[in-house]
């Protein structure tokens, strides 16, 4: 393996880590590292470390306490995991109170063990780091004689004494869309559609900025979202119950400041390290999967009605597209967990913000539908041979004030605009299942003239042979997989914490193609097994450090059945190649 200069960087971490796992394999993400050197810390310290089993309904609760006698702007936090056995990949949370600072996911463990780690920069969080908090971190894991995979968590704070380029700070207040549970020793995090994730907040009279981060991921049945069928197809192919799952592929998070539209985020399609085929995300996991995306909206313009002393009610719903329904928007299935974080910065030197009312211009979504099923006729028998629909969508919104600060007047404006791709072809009582999906965006924010895009194309194959539970033969799955996530723009608590300064991009993209087979259990394969994955991944962007500021990096990766066979690192950009549509003869792929 080509150990580069970014490496090296990372050893410090990594090395202590590796002494203590000795023959565990590594499983990795491709990640922009939160600095160039992880040396010269202020100080540091161990915040837990907790094995999680039995843990469903049992997380982990303890006490952060800032660090006594210690000069710090930066703080990263290290998350290392190491586990071993059979089991599933589980969803991990991090509440500091009721606030959610990070939401993560685990590897698939192996029988011969596996570990990891990831550094995340909290320094948007310093005003929680500075004080005393209860310390929540929620992984639900099951543990049996089947199920033997315990998760060994540990996780670290390290604080640095960086100077800053920007005169900007990190947020002076922040609160909790959530569902205000932390004294019950429980996760606040909200399940929908059957919580109500809604939450009073009363501001500050002096806000001069504030954005609302939403953290939203499907699970269950809607785990695999941008997979699913319009509701009236699930019962497509009879002689198969329970393969389809309904609501269509999908979704849109919607933010509610007192019942109306604030802004949208149409999600990222993640594929965590159990998805579709679990033997292909060991070593390398799928994009995001240690560290989900949040999604930033710009609620400034809302400050002349959130600044007047008076609670107000912040919510989060999740929608999906429903062909029966008004406007052809309805419901989602089990579940969505999601919370929401409300940051704001403080005007020192004003009493109260002030402004004109907020003026807004929202589309409903636009909806294209095309469903087709196939119908095969033998002997006195018609069935469904197939079945095609195609789903497009989109939608446009601005929110706009005039608002009044100590430091004059200024137009303060969030708009979006969004559009919506999927197309499926199912065969074989859909066992095998082609996709093919685009999600892409832009929005304009308060802060800076950047318009900021993002594109989510994603390319999927799948085909299933299931045994038959009382044959020994094998259950198998093989699966193509092209996909990219590419963002340019700004991330706006970054950008308004200071961490970073101007327009950033970022290209990743993973192609893999693999066979799966399985007997007892899903989660543990065979020797036959096999898997190629390639990916690439390249930032860009203007870090506010003055100095250890990552400002270009770049990785290229390929494993080839669970074995990484080239990794190379740098500190400067590479080209990534466009994801590319699957190739398919009457169905079936090209392989």
């Amino acid at each position: 393996m080509y150990l580069s200069s970014a490496s090296f960087a990372l050893c410090t971490l990594a090395g202590l880590f590796l002494s203590t796992v000795e023959a565990a394999s590594e499983v990795v993400q491709a990640q922009m590292p939160a600095r160039t050197s992880y040396e010269g810390t202020s100080c540091k310290q161990t915040i837990f470390q907790h094995s999680f089993a039995s843990s469903y309904g049992v997380p982990y609760v303890g006490i952060y306490s800032p660090p006594k006698d210690c000069s710090f702007t930066t703080t990263i936090f290290n998350i290392s995991v190491k586990s071993r056995g059979r089991q599933y990949d589980r969803l991990a949370l991090l509440f500091l109170g009721d606030i959610e600072v990070w939401r993560t996911s685990t590897a698939m463990p192996s029988q011969e063990g596996i570990f990891w780690s990831y550094q995340k920069d909290m320094t948007a969080f310093d005003t929680l780091l500075r004080t005393d908090q209860k310390v929540i971190f929620d992984l639900s894991n099951v543990f049996t004689d089947l199920y033997t995979g315990a998760f060994n968590v540990t996780l670290e704070a390290l604080y640095y004494n960086d100077k800053y380029i920007s005169e900007l700070t990190p947020p002076d207040k922040i609160f909790p869309i959530s569902a205000l549970a932390s004294s019950k020793n429980i996760s606040s995090v909200m399940s929908l559609p059957d919580d109500n994730a809604t939450v009073s907040i009363q501001l500050p009279r002096n806000v001069k900025h504030a954005i609302v981060s939403l953290q939203a991921s499907g699970n269950g049945a809607e785990e695999f979202w941008y997979t699913n069928v319009p509701t009236e197809y699930v019962n497509t192919f009879p002689e198969n119950p329970g393969w389809l799952f309904g609501y269509s592929p999908f979704r849109e998070v919607q933010l509610l400041i007192d019942g109306k539209l604030a802004g949208v985020s149409w999600p990222f399609p993640l594929l965590f390290t159990g998805g579709v085929d679990p033997g292909l995300w060991r070593p390398i996991v799928g994009i995001d999967a240690y560290d989900m995306p949040t999604f930033d909206i710009d609620v400034t313009p809302w400050l002349p009605l959130l600044c007047d002393g008076k609670p107000h009610v912040f919510g989060i719903k999740v929608v999906a597209f429903d062909s029966t329904a008004k406007g052809n928007v309805g419901t989602i299935g089990q579940n969505w967990w999601v919370t929401g974080t409300v940051f704001v910065w403080l005007d020192t030197h004003g009493k109260q913000t002030t402004g004109s009312g907020v003026a807004s211009h929202i589309s409903d979504p636009v909806f294209g539908y095309h469903p087709q099923a196939t119908t095969t006729t033998i002997g006195n028998t018609t069935s469904n041979s197939s079945f095609y629909f195609d789903l497009t969508a989109r939608r446009s919104l601005s929110i706009s004030s005039t608002i009044h600060t100590s430091s004059g007047s200024k137009v303060a404006t969030w708009s979006q605009s969004l559009a919506f791709t999927n197309i499926q072809n199912m065969t074989d009582l859909a066992f095998n299942q082609s996709l093919s999906m685009l999600t892409t965006g832009s929005h304009t924010d308060s802060f800076s003239s950047i318009r900021t895009s993002y594109s989510y194309p994603l390319n999927l194959y799948s085909s299933y042979v299931i045994a038959p539970a009382s044959k020994i033969t094998l259950s198998s799955v093989l699966a193509l997989i092209d996909r990219s996530l590419i963002t340019k723009g700004i991330n706006l608590l970054s950008y308004l914490s200071g961490i970073k300064l101007g327009s950033e991009s970022l290209s990743t993209r993973q192609n893999a193609e693999s066979k799966y087979y399985w007997n007892e259990t899903i989660v543990e394969g065979t020797a036959d097994d096999t898997g190629l994955l390639e990916q690439w991944f390249s930032y860009a962007g203007k870090s506010g450090l003055r100095s250890n500021g990552v400002r270009k990096f770049s990785r290229h990766l390929k494993e080839v059945d669970d074995e990484i066979v080239f990794d190379d690192e740098a500190w400067k950009t590479m080209n990534v190649p466009a994801t590319q549509p699957l190739p398919y003869v009457e169905g079936e792929p090209v392989v």
